[in-house]
């Protein structure tokens, strides 16, 4: 009789991952998707601010342009009362801090106005930065920062010496302001200096039909600032022309600030997201 032999089949013993295990891969993984994140939102970040210092810089080109263009086209209207130029002061100046403790850019806020002939037809164009409406209509002078804005008034030859095309185009009531249209939005300084033919920056009242008021006294406080009445054939040799435009980020934050004082310390400190434009424009009728 044969004995009965007996197979054992022992089972392999299966481990799984312990508590330990799982946690450190979470955690590994969690680890590497907050630095993929983090990776991915700073290329974007950077993709968006080269986006938005592109449009600013050519927003900023383009306007420089159309206004050097104008004015160098500027003309004299020969008659006394009647401005061939005028360059004003609209609001205080007032300072961005820079890196260095107390040390300050000042940004200034202007308007211009001047003359200029196309055939037989005087046209009087006007510069300035404004506030606008949630509808769009520009109805106030910006203070600190707002929209370049352009209207323009022409009469016939014939009528020219009658009409006092300085104060149709910069008359401060509503219904003038809604007539400007936008240029660019963001300005935060836009000053004009005038030069005389010999390069000399015109600071003194020794020209003939120039009236330059220096240190204008603006709502009864003092600044560092000129103003120019060009009147009869007084032209400058040219201009220098200054803006400053703020990144579309800041602008739109700035805006959605509602309070004044909480407005303007917030922008104190955006001297880094300003981007200036300087160009020196003849005067090609200047005598």
């Amino acid at each position: 009789m044969k004995s009965a032999q007996f197979h054992y089949f022992v089972r392999p013993i299966r481990r799984g991952f312990t508590v330990v295990e799982l946690l450190v891969a979470v955690s590994v993984m969690t680890l590497i998707v907050l630095v993929l994140y983090g990776l991915f939102d700073q290329v974007q970040r950077a993709l968006r601010s080269n986006s938005s210092q592109v449009d600013v810089l050519e927003g900023g080109r383009a306007s420089n342009e159309l206004m050097a263009r104008e004015m160098e086209q500027m003309q004299a209207g020969n008659v006394l009362s009647n401005q061939n130029l005028f360059i004003g002061l609209t609001s205080l100046p007032y300072h961005l801090a820079l890196l260095d403790p107390n040390v300050y850019h000042t940004n200034v806020l202007q308007e211009v106005f001047f003359l200029s002939k196309y055939n037989k037809r005087w046209t009087g164009t006007g510069y300035r930065i404004l506030s606008f409406s949630t509808n769009g209509i520009a109805n106030q002078l910006a203070g600190g920062v707002g929209t370049l804005s352009r209207y323009s008034v022409d009469v016939s030859a014939s009528d020219f010496p009658n009409i006092n095309l300085f104060s149709r185009v910069m008359n401060t009531d509503t219904n003038t302001l809604a007539k400007f249209q936008r240029i660019a939005d963001g300005v935060i300084h836009f000053r004009l200096r005038a030069f005389d033919t010999n390069g000399m920056l015109m600071v003194s009242n020794i020209y003939p039909d120039v009236r330059i008021v220096t240190n204008t006294v603006f709502l009864t406080q003092p600044t560092s600032e000129t103003r120019y009445a060009f009147t009869n054939s007084a032209l400058p040799a040219c201009l220098e022309l200054e803006m400053g435009i703020l990144e579309p980020h800041v602008w739109e934050r700035y805006k959605s600030i509602p309070n004044a004082a909480a407005a303007s310390n917030y922008l104190a400190r955006q001297v880094g997201a300003v981007h200036l434009f300087q160009e020196r424009i003849p005067i090609h009728m200047a005598k």
